[in-house]
């Protein structure tokens, strides 16, 4: 009889101990587990179940990179494995190497395309990258595998709203209150995807029902706070965000929530305050920085407001699109013989006011060329200080540096009392002047040039314009002749506001540029505009310019007072009241009744 020796009784089998390790690891007794794995890898150390249970063990003791390093160890030995590959994203993932992650996902996927632990952690690692839509795609392979998951068809409806698809959202929300019906998180990604529609009061209604089933949530107390914002219920809004704040007192967007709602309400000093202390708690928050600024600008603040508003680029929703220019940012040091290639970032009326800084770069040595709206590019062409004028992203000639427009005062140090009003810095072609007094007619009474809306993708352009039919009133001073200058969406005015007297004429089809409007605008005696580009054209041309403002209007303008040192040539309306604009525009015609007889 043959017996064993006592090496072989004393080995343990591994698939045992692999098997006992599992046992443990899912009682929770991670050391014991632990124990098991190594005992395992100590006679076969590239055993690929060891090896990656190990890089499991070290994931969930928040020990990611310890993990990778497993886990790449057990993929070379069992290169087929599916389950590690899914594993060693999600360790990736925790180290923010997300195109590894997304690469070993992909692997995976190759493997075994219809497991759903790696669908998930694919739709996790494209999320976490920007990629909704893709996202959304995968979620759906998942769900079509496995359709009764509740939290992935949340998970799919989120990236829905994300990726701009909210009336798909819906449907897979409602979806989901079939298997779950007091699903708050339902209703309130339900009120989400409705507000992205401009359904705000919608919104408002499937938030309550949120916070039925969840009455201390403070993130649906935010969002609600958000979304009557919207609607202009602000006492209502910040009732909500003070509620939220009192449950989650560290949260920094909703202080920087009341902060905005503040800025609507004009308490200016609670807004900076508040602004204050959501960087203090997200100094990364970069929408807290900005708002910190714009409230400091209000004031008159304009060396740390400016600073602050350097923030604004770093916003998830900044209007402008990012730039990649192979020239560093020009950080505002000695820069005297070089070129500086200075572009826009926002509207026209930025692009006009703050050119004014180009020759003070231009005293200081420096050749300037200006990229900007294709719109102002003949306008700013003749611009003392500018060596050149080229169209937003045509092909920018050879430069040093680069940096933004708006960021020309933080570099230069500006402050209130510095900002440069060398008016007119800008001028209309003589040529150009004559030819449209040719087309406007022999004077009849006074000249006022109107603009009453600004670019309707300016997120508070609803508020700032007055439109047409707030107007009218003006229309019958006499001794006035109007000239509408209206170009863009705000045009359609004049098909809804019936026939306009013989005192207005139309010239906003035939303006072709803000070479144009300038032009005109040299034959006129005052202009009269909402808050928009014209207004600043005007001011620029040195031309007397009355704009109207919303009761909490840009920081340019300040917090209050009827003059502004940006132009000062231009008179400001202020609203009273938040919405009312029939008091402004009854103290614009008063104004303009008192200046029309004043003239011989």
């Amino acid at each position: 009889m043959a017996f064993p020796t006592k090496a072989t009784i004393d080995r343990p089998d591994p698939a045992a101990l692999v098997a006992a390790g599992l046992a443990h690891h899912g009682a929770g007794r991670l050391a014991e587990a632990e124990s098991a794995y190594r005992r395992v890898l100590a006679d076969h150390p590239r055993h690929p179940d060891a090896l990656h249970l190990l890089g499991a063990l070290a994931l969930q003791g928040g020990k990611p990179t310890e993990a990778v390093d497993w886990m790449r160890q057990a993929i070379r030995s069992a290169p087929d494995n599916t389950a590690c590959f899914s594993n060693l994203a999600s360790a990736l993932r925790r180290l923010g190497r997300r195109d590894e992650a997304l690469a070993c996902c992909r692997r995976a996927l190759v493997l075994d395309a219809g497991s759903g632990d790696v669908l998930n952690n694919f739709a996790n690692v494209l999320s976490d990258q920007g990629k909704h839509g893709d996202a959304a795609t995968a979620l759906r392979r998942l769900l079509r595998l496995k359709p009764l998951l509740t939290e992935q068809r949340l998970l799919l409806a989120q990236a829905l709203i994300l990726d701009g698809r909210a009336e798909e959202a819906i449907e897979e929300l409602m979806a989901l209150l079939g298997m779950t019906p007091s699903s708050a998180a339902a209703y309130a990604n339900l009120g989400m995807a409705h507000r992205r529609l401009g359904r705000a009061g919608e919104a408002v209604r499937y938030y309550r029902c949120a916070l039925g089933f969840a009455p201390g949530d403070p993130g649906i107390l935010n969002n609600l706070g958000v979304t009557l914002q919207d609607l202009g219920r602000l006492d209502e809004a910040v009732a909500c965000f003070r509620r939220s704040i009192e449950i989650q007192p560290d949260s920094a967007h909703t202080h920087l929530n009341l902060g905005l709602a503040a800025r609507d309400l004009m308490r200016v000093d609670e807004m900076i305050s508040l602004s204050r202390i959501a960087v203090r708690f997200d100094p990364s928050l970069a929408e807290a920085h900005t708002a910190l600024g714009f409230g400091l600008l209000l004031k008159g603040e304009l060396e740390e407001g400016f600073a602050k508003y350097e923030w604004r680029s770093r916003m998830a929703d900044f209007p402008s699109p990012r730039r990649s220019f192979t020239s560093p940012l020009w950080d505002g040091s000695h820069l005297a013989g070089r070129t500086l290639l200075v572009h826009d970032e926002q509207g026209v009326g930025d692009t006009i006011m703050f050119a004014r800084f180009a020759p003070q770069l231009q005293a200081r040595g420096v050749r300037v060329f200006l990229e900007c709206n294709t719109q102002a590019v003949r306008l700013l062409s003749s611009m003392p200080g500018i060596e050149g004028v080229i169209g937003r992203f045509d092909t920018p000639p050879p430069h040093d540096a680069h940096v933004a427009l708006a960021s020309l005062p933080h570099r230069l140090g500006t402050t209130l009392y510095t900002i440069p009003a060398d008016i007119p810095y800008l001028r209309a072609e003589p040529a150009l002047a004559a030819a449209w007094a040719k087309r406007m007619g022999p004077p009849r009474g006074f000249r006022v040039g109107l603009v009453w809306a600004g670019h309707p993708g300016f997120k508070a352009d609803h508020i700032r314009s007055p439109r047409l039919k707030a107007f009218l009133p003006l229309l019958d001073v006499p001794g006035v002749a109007f000239f509408g200058l209206q170009k863009g969406a705000g045009r359609q005015d004049l098909e809804t506001c019936g026939p306009l007297p013989p005192s207005f004429t139309d010239l906003g089809a035939e303006i072709a540029d803000f070479a144009d409007t300038a032009a005109i605008m040299d034959n006129l005696d005052l202009v009269i505009s909402s808050c928009t580009a014209p207004a600043h054209l005007a001011g620029a041309l040195g031309r007397p310019v009355w704009t109207v403002l919303p009761f909490s209007p840009d920081w340019r303008w300040l917090d209050r007072g009827l003059c502004t040192p940006w132009y000062p040539s231009m008179r400001l309306f202020r609203q009273d009241r938040r919405g009312e604009w029939a008091p402004v525009v009854g103290r614009v015609r008063a104004a303009l009744q008192a200046l029309a007889r004043s003239r011989p």
